[in-house]
């Protein structure tokens, strides 16, 4: 075949050159991958590679698009431990991903579990250091100040390693602020604290949490009182604040109001059904703090005891008198009197007598004494309605209007004395109908909505470029094919159309015209279907039949 391809002069003869295979160059790895891709199986194929190709690269983008899920592996980290940290996982063959935002480390949550375990058996973390540890640490020779600040920060590790254990903290960082003791009261201050806080995403701390804080934090330094422990969460938001009682009394009427509704439902419910009648309580409370003490006597007493005592004394020598009055005078001079003494005379005057006299009655009163505390949350005034199903009533007959009443209001303890209100109405009951959302509305949609488009993004890639391509080559793979047999017919003379003859007045010129063409459908025969070609060339060779000679 190579040999066709030499010049021929006029006469039919080959001119002398040099044969094709000296002056062919070299085939490269183009002309070798462009005879591969020529070979008929690999035309044939063509379309079913560039198909499953191009699915491939719809998956591979949807992969690249559409990650796996993703699970937070650490989201609090200094520079230093999330460099040892993203070392191990490297180390371990495990991809990861920092957010560069927040500094986040996630992985992939299949390999959660495992990238801890790893990080764990690493050491890329170091665990925290405890106050047993920073004691340890103190040099020998280490100064009063060096001594007193060491036992404040392992104080302060303490309480950080504590408070982080509650449920729903993420990190904690302690301050305390203790003054040196002085031996002046005056000049003595008292210490205090700072608590911060940083919480998990989406959750918050309740007041008895906090108060739960500032209690252990409190309890936790000599002279510290609550009062001067300050808790603060990631917001800037003081949470130690002082708590607003404002509001206890609206969050305990609305308790009230619902266990009151609660039990009106599960009266009412198996008596008329669901929905067939609604209720409202409405309570006024007494939100007043009152402590009264009071003390009472009455006004008549009661003797208890009475006790009387009588004295009388008299002189023996008739001396007697007034004390501070001038007494003791020698009497007047005697005189002799004439006749015998009378009897019953006292000599020198009266005798002097004193008496005395007294009296001690006790009496007994009675003494009240009384203290009296009101706590907020007493019941002032109740009202209650409570609407009712016509329809309802009446296939819950014999019960009534009135009694329904009377059992709501046995129910919430009403009391007609205190001035509460209970009203039950009977009317129609109209069915609310909710309207039903939009389909566009519906969860399903979005999720159709985004797989629809990947079909769609799969389609276009189809029909905009595998499949221009495949016609293409279909294209090319016909004219080869039709090139090939108009070559395997011009050289086996079994074409469609009828090899034309030479004419007594065609030239040389005319055939040697033919002759390249021919070549040229005889070089892409071989190079597109070699099999034929071997085929047609064996035909050549053959001798002629006998009948053909004659």
């Amino acid at each position: 075949m190579a040999d066709a391809a030499l010049p021929v002069a006029a006469d039919g003869q080959a001119l002398p050159a040099t044969t094709s295979r000296n002056l062919a160059p070299a085939p490269d790895w183009r002309a070798r991958l462009g005879d591969l891709a020529n070979q008929p199986a690999v035309r044939r194929a063509m379309p079913a590679i560039v198909g499953v190709g191009a699915i491939a690269a719809v998956a591979a983008l949807y992969m690249a698009i559409a990650d796996g899920p993703q699970r937070v592996l650490y989201s609090n980290l200094t520079d230093g431990e999330r460099a040892k940290v993203v070392e191990t996982l490297e180390s371990g063959g495990i991809g990861y991903a920092i957010d560069s935002a927040t500094g986040m480390v996630s992985v992939s949550e299949d390999d959660l579990y495992r990238a801890r375990m790893l990080v764990a058996s690493d050491a890329g973390l170091a665990a925290p250091q405890g106050a047993s540890e920073m004691l340890d640490s103190i040099p020998l020779g280490s100064s009063r100040t060096l001594e007193g600040e060491r036992l404040k920060m392992a104080r302060e590790r303490e309480l950080m390693l504590t408070i982080r254990e509650i449920d729903g903290i993420e990190s904690v960082r302690v301050h305390l602020a203790t003054p040196e003791r002085s031996v002046f009261v005056r000049d003595a201050n008292a210490p205090s604290a700072s608590v911060m806080v940083r919480l998990v995403s989406g959750r918050t701390l309740s007041q008895s949490q906090v108060e739960a804080i500032v209690n252990l934090v409190s309890g936790s330094v000599p002279g510290l009182t609550a009062d001067a422990v300050r808790v603060v969460d990631q917001n800037g938001r003081l949470l130690s604040s002082e708590r607003d009682t404002s509001l206890d009394g609206l969050t305990l009427q609305r308790e009230f109001e619902a266990k009151l509704r609660d039990q009106l439902g599960e009266l009412l419910l198996p008596l008329l059904g669901e929905g067939n009648f609604s209720s409202q309580v409405q309570v006024e409370l007494d939100h007043n703090e009152i402590t009264s003490a009071r003390e009472t006597y009455q006004p008549d007493g009661v003797v208890r005891s009475e006790s009387e005592r009588n004295s009388t004394r008299t002189a023996a020598n008739g001396v007697g008198g007034v004390p501070g009055v001038t007494a003791n005078t020698p009497p007047p001079d005697a005189e002799l009197v004439d006749g015998a003494p009378e009897p019953g005379a006292v000599e020198g005057g009266a005798v002097p007598t004193d008496s005395e006299s007294a009296a001690q009655r006790n009496y007994e009163l009675d003494r009240e004494v009384a203290v009296t505390a009101t706590r907020p949350g007493g019941l002032v005034k109740l009202s209650v309605a409570v609407a009712i199903s016509e329809e309802a009533l009446k296939a819950a007959a014999p019960l009534t209007a009135e009694q329904v009443r009377n059992l709501v209001s046995a129910a919430v303890g009403a009391n007609a004395d205190r001035g509460d209100q209970v009203q039950v109405v009977v009317s129609a009951f109209e069915a609310s109908e909710i309207e039903p959302l939009a389909f566009y509305e519906e969860p399903w949609f979005a999720m159709a909505l985004r797989y629809g488009a990947a079909l769609l993004a799969v389609l276009l890639v189809l029909l905009l470029a595998v499949r221009p391509l495949i016609a293409r080559l279909r294209g090319a793979r016909d004219d080869d094919e039709d090139a090939a047999a108009d070559a395997t017919a011009a050289l086996s003379g079994q074409g469609g159309e009828p090899q034309r003859r030479a004419l007594p007045g065609d030239t040389a010129t005319a055939g040697q015209s033919d002759l390249p063409q021919q070549v040229e459908l005889a070089r892409r025969l071989a190079a597109a279907q070699p099999e034929r070609a071997v085929e047609a060339l064996q035909r050549m060779l053959e001798p002629p039949a006998e009948g053909s000679r004659s």
